[in-house]
């Protein structure tokens, strides 16, 4: 006998009861832990990237194309900084010094005498002179270091020279072939008196009218500076 026609599609079971669920999911225990690990991964990712933490400021990218070490761009040219204004032009202090001046020059005594040589060779000695304004009387004032200068002879071109480079009481003027050693620099100082006194630089003593000479033909030797007038030189 044919088997009687169902409208059921075929493999439709009749009268038995529905086949347990099969898989790694059946059990509902399995489940539960799996959606617990589910929400535990989802929460390390939030607490991960920051997004509950409000204080802090987000990652701001760097620029395109920009490295990070770069340096950025100057300042526009002929526009001072903001933060360097400009330095005011410094102003000349009121205690440095005035250039000292330039030869020729005669030096004259407050004898009313110049300094002058007794010839016009080597080792030619300085000594008190009638003044006439010629070259053997002209002393060209140079700087020779830091407030220092020589003092060359106009006529021979040979320097004020104190002998040996002595720094003894009484040690001689000359001329001497210049050579620029300390022996050959001379340091102007104040007598307070509107005339200078001759220093020499190695020595520290000054140029003096030996004896406090006052005629010609007085030799000028170094002597400790005190001023007195025999020391004291004016600039012509």
């Amino acid at each position: 006998m044919p088997p009687e026609e169902r409208p059921d599609s075929a493999g439709t079971v009749y009268g038995g009861h529905r086949a347990s669920r099969s898989g790694p999911l059946a059990d509902p225990l399995l489940r539960v832990a799996v959606a617990v690990g589910v929400v535990g991964v989802l929460l390390g990712v939030v607490f991960a990237t920051g997004l509950l933490d409000g204080d802090d400021e987000p990652a701001v990218p760097a620029a395109v194309g920009t490295p990070s070490g770069a340096a950025q761009p100057s300042d526009p040219v002929g526009e001072p900084s903001p933060s360097a204004p400009a330095e005011p032009s410094p102003t000349p202090s009121a205690s440095t010094p005035a250039a000292p001046p330039t030869g020729p020059r005669s030096l004259r005594a407050a004898s009313g005498l110049c300094l002058g040589l007794d010839g016009d060779g080597e080792k030619a000695e300085a000594e008190l002179a009638v003044c006439t304004g010629g070259p053997e009387q002209q002393w060209v004032l140079n700087p020779a270091g830091a407030d220092v200068l020589s003092l060359t002879n106009a006529a021979s071109g040979q320097c004020l020279d104190v002998e040996g480079g002595s720094r003894d009481d009484g040690a001689r003027l000359q001329q001497f072939p210049c050579h620029g050693e300390v022996n050959q620099q001379w340091r102007l100082g104040g007598a307070g008196t509107g005339a200078a006194l001759l220093v020499a630089a190695h020595s520290n003593k000054c140029a003096q009218v030996d004896d406090d000479g006052v005629e010609a033909g007085d030799d000028i030797r170094q002597r400790p500076c005190d001023g007195r007038p025999s020391q004291q030189w004016t600039l012509g």
